[in-house]
């Protein structure tokens, strides 16, 4: 199981995530990335942190907190 965490400030709103990982990101209204789910075991969550290109996205396993992207 992963727990996802998006660091607003620097989020751009390019919507790779979104395009990654539909049932778990969107946009919100002010265009910045945001969980639909805050835990996930879907490792796309993982594909969607590497293509962040602000490196707004971080993965950490559930259990243990420790940083897996």
């Amino acid at each position: 199981m992963f727990r996802v965490d998006i660091d607003s400030d620097l989020c751009s709103g390019f919507g790779s995530c979104v395009d990654d990982a539909p049932e778990i990101f969107r946009l919100d209204d002010s265009g910045t990335a945001a969980l639909l789910v805050p835990e996930t075991d879907d490792k796309r969550v993982l594909k969607a942190a590497v293509d962040c290109p602000m490196a707004a996205i971080a993965v950490f396993d559930a259990e243990s907190g420790e940083l897996v992207s």
